[in-house]
């Protein structure tokens, strides 16, 4: 489906939807050709947005971008050469050169119950990092509030008549945070969350005496001690300390930080080779 929206618009909606994309640049024209060079458009599974010029070239590019996003263990950056006749069925009798560029969607999704404070300023801090943030709660006036004020494009806002409603609908190998305004509640959350078996992490808010009693009550719930181990609770780093909303936030995100970062490893290099790329431009001047 093709939308009107322009392409640096488009950016900000497929980040906020947490969905995989390919960029297409126009990077080089000759002869006649529909666009011109520098000319962009985004493509998902689903839709398009903006345009390179329209017809069988677009077509092709589309096709190709697509089956980079159905082939997440191959994409990566791959520069095409199309001339404007037999590749596409045109006869503009130009060609053009398109670099296509795979943006995966975020591996780290979040999931944050509750609408407080240290959620909130914790929302905010967590804007910064490549992940999905669902945020939610039960209180239609906070959800209307939160939805009304300005929130990172990689955050999205559900209301639930019960917060419990939502834990269905999450993805497996989810970052679960649990911060709601209610002790009851949260231990309702943090049940549910360890009967799932697939979250990635638990985090739980609240002092080292909530987490001992959170701890017995678990246990005569019959969960295993390694599970009630998964639940970390004062959820955040220990050495980060600070009782303010702020301090909170910054010690929550650090972990989140700690637990999602991967080892570094040896550069190998990435993306597109010299030789690749004069590859295709001299494909291009025999070709034209």
């Amino acid at each position: 489906m093709m939308s009107s929206i322009g392409w640096i618009h488009a950016l900000a909606e497929v980040e906020k939807a947490g969905q995989a994309w390919v960029m297409a640049t126009v990077i080089g024209t000759q002869g006649s050709a529909p666009r011109e060079s520098s000319s962009k458009m985004i493509i998902t599974q689903d839709h398009t947005f903006d345009t390179i010029g329209g017809g069988q070239l677009e077509y092709a590019v589309c096709q190709k971008a697509r089956d980079m996003l159905n082939n997440i263990a191959t994409a990566t950056h791959v520069l095409e050469n199309f001339p404007l006749a037999a590749k596409t069925n045109q006869c503009c009798g130009g060609t053009v050169s398109v670099l296509l560029e795979y943006f995966p969607e975020p591996m780290t999704k979040i999931t944050i119950f509750g609408m407080g404070h240290v959620a909130s300023t914790l929302v905010n801090v967590l804007g910064n990092m490549s992940a999905k943030i669902t945020w939610v709660d039960s209180r239609e006036n906070l959800v209307g509030e939160r939805n009304d004020s300005p929130l990172p494009s990689n955050v999205q806002v559900c209301l639930y008549p019960s917060m419990l409603d939502h834990i269905e609908h999450m993805a497996g190998n989810d970052i679960a945070l649990v911060m709601t305004h209610d002790h009851a509640l949260d231990y309702q959350l943090v049940e549910a969350l360890l009967d799932r078996k697939d979250c990635r992490f638990i985090g739980l808010i609240g002092s080292k005496t909530k987490a001992l009693r959170f701890k017995k009550r678990l246990t005569s719930a019959s969960f295993s001690s390694e599970e009630i181990e998964s639940v970390h609770c004062p959820v955040g780093l220990p050495d980060v300390a600070g009782k303010k909303p702020f301090e909170i936030a910054i010690s929550i995100a650090a972990q989140l930080v700690q637990i999602t970062q991967t080892p570094a490893q040896e550069k190998k290099g990435s993306g597109l080779t010299w030789k690749e790329i004069n590859n295709v431009l001299i494909e291009s001047v025999v070709e034209d």
